[in-house]
């Protein structure tokens, strides 16, 4: 699973589109074919020419497109500086605790939690749930989102019993608030059918949870 910041809505472009507005919607094109390491390339590109302008509405573009394809590609380090840059830009441009700056937030804890940062990651992502759920309402799909991905980083540190509580959770809220065959309560009816990750294996560092998820999880086994 990977949160990524949405795309803010933009007015119709044409020949007059300014350079790097035309990268970052390659880039997101070259994304939507499965061409990952092209669009990687266009949103470098993109990101670039962002940041010789004096446009916000473009850096922030810039960054949301680039830092999850770094981290797709394998470019972990720059995942981190990027979505680092990202959650600065949304946070001065749009407030704290704005949906786009949540989902920043998110996806730099996720690149944390991919290096082995689990217990900042975890202690990040359950603070960005906190805030959503109280500005947005825990019906919401950042809110829901961030408390499915909480789970998942779980999961992958082999807290198991912490995991389920917080898709137990996320499944209770989508049931009471969300209209049957939503796609959201789907996505989380996936997951919780999802094996860990075994690859996290390598450079997992979270040997107890850094604390709980949400009131009540306060207990857990980690397993083998």
């Amino acid at each position: 699973m990977h949160l990524t910041m949405p795309r803010a809505p933009q007015p119709a472009r044409g020949l007059h589109q300014m350079p790097a507005r035309w990268a970052i919607d390659h880039a997101a094109a070259r994304q939507t074919l499965g061409d990952l390491h092209d669009a990687y390339q266009w949103a470098v590109y993109a990101h670039t020419l962002a940041h010789r302008t004096n446009h916000s509405a473009e850096r922030l573009d810039a960054a949301a497109m680039l830092a999850p394809l770094a981290a797709l590609t394998g470019h972990v380090d720059q995942a981190v500086t990027t979505y680092r840059d990202l959650v600065d830009l949304a946070t001065a441009e749009l407030g704290h605790s704005h949906e786009r700056t949540l989902y920043a937030r998110a996806g730099m804890a996720e690149a944390h939690h991919r290096v082995g940062r689990c217990e900042k990651a975890i202690r990040d992502l359950a603070d960005v749930y906190t805030t959503a759920a109280r500005r947005h309402g825990p019906e919401a799909p950042v809110s829901l989102k961030t408390l499915t991905h909480l789970a998942c980083l779980y999961r992958d540190c082999g807290w198991c019993d912490v995991a389920q509580r917080c898709l137990t959770v996320a499944m209770t809220i989508a049931a009471r608030y969300l209209p049957q065959g939503d796609p959201h309560g789907a996505r989380i009816t996936d997951i919780a059918a999802t094996p860990a990750s075994e690859n996290h294996r390598a450079v997992c560092t979270q040997a107890t949870p850094s604390r709980p998820a949400l009131t009540g999880l306060s207990s857990s086994t980690r397993t083998a």
